[in-house]
């Protein structure tokens, strides 16, 4: 069954400023993989909103959204009730609106029953909708609605439910659902015990350097420090119970004033795809020790490695870089400059 609601305009009571704690998940030289964002709570909203801004950059490859709600004046009664709440998402002049609705199928009749219906529209147009029997139907009880909004697969998945939060459809992302700003409203009496925003960073974005490789190369064919170059895999000592190395790298190395910035070139055999050149794949920090350095590593799967490894150059033609704690070390050999 079809229902055709007339969608209600966003913040006529004014929009609640909302207090928003923020999250870092930090990777290995600075970097951001995820950032989260969490609205202080509870909120009350009595026909009005709540807005915030989100990440909505080139390199953020997903966004998750996640709301927690309990609306007041859902009870029984025929048709669907007047009160109910939803999610925008704005983009310029482009809104995804996504609402939950509760009623009764026929308010008095032996066939009866409760609906929960959550719809999704673009631009006032609807694009999907489903009635869905695990959403909570009393007035004050809490339900979640959850939006993914995967810009590498192009889908935008809906999700949620009252004690669970389970999956309810999938619709393409077009290529305008892009928002860069988040509205909560309620029509009625609302009440928010969670408000989260996770914005995922593509690791190609996150770890991108500002080198290009010919000027890599060329930078480096002038360079008079010894350590700048590039680096070849030589070998390495390892226990695979603990580690295993994520490719036989072609690394280079870059003065960057604080040390030395180590830049992925080339041989990654975990996540080959995800690993393009010029990616920052590390940093050397010089110590009080002559050749021996504090090493930050960026692994395979872009997690962070900073404590109790660190790295070494014998006579400017070896680079040791050790992980003792998962038995491991790997050696590079220096290439012979291409001089002009």
């Amino acid at each position: 069954m079809k229902h055709t609601t007339s969608l209600p305009p966003v913040g006529l009571s004014g929009i609640l400023t909302s207090l928003m704690i923020l999250f870092w998940s930090m990777s290995a030289c600075g970097r951001t993989l995820t950032k989260r964002f969490y609205v202080d709570t509870p909120v009350v909203l009595c026909d009005s909103s709540v807005s915030v801004g989100i990440e909505c950059g080139e390199g953020i490859s997903s966004t998750m959204i996640d709301v927690r709600g309990a609306m007041e004046g859902i009870g029984e009664r025929p048709g669907l009730a007047p009160a109910y709440w939803g999610i925008d998402m704005v983009a310029g002049n482009d809104t995804l609106r996504l609402t939950l609705r509760h009623g009764n199928s026929a308010f008095g009749d032996i066939l009866d029953r409760r609906q929960n219906i959550i719809s999704l529209y673009r631009n006032g147009l609807p694009v999907a909708e489903k009635d869905v029997s695990r959403f909570e139907s009393s007035s004050g009880v809490y339900n979640t609605l959850r939006v993914e909004i995967d810009r590498r697969s192009g889908v935008l998945n809906v999700a949620g439910g009252g004690k669970s939060v389970d999956d309810i459809f999938s619709v393409p992302l077009a290529s305008a659902d892009n928002p860069e700003r988040l509205i909560v409203w309620g029509r009625g009496h609302l009440t928010l015990s969670s408000f989260s925003v996770e914005s995922v960073m593509s690791p190609q974005h996150a770890f991108a350097s500002s080198w290009t490789a010919d000027k890599l190369t060329e930078y480096l064919s002038q360079s008079d420090d010894e350590i700048e170059g590039y680096w070849r895999y030589l070998d390495r000592e390892n226990d695979p119970v603990y580690a295993r190395p994520g490719g036989r790298y072609l690394l280079a190395l870059v003065g960057n004033g604080d040390g030395y910035d180590i830049i992925y070139v080339d041989g990654a055999e975990t996540r080959r795809d995800q690993w393009m050149p010029m990616m920052v794949k590390g940093r050397l920090k010089p110590t009080v020790f002559i050749d021996h350095y504090d090493l930050e590593w960026t692994d395979a799967t872009f997690e962070t490695i900073d404590r109790d490894i660190h790295a070494s150059v014998t006579d400017n033609a070896i680079l040791t870089l050790s992980f003792p704690l998962l038995k491991t070390t790997l050696r590079f050999s220096k290439m012979p400059p291409a001089r002009k």
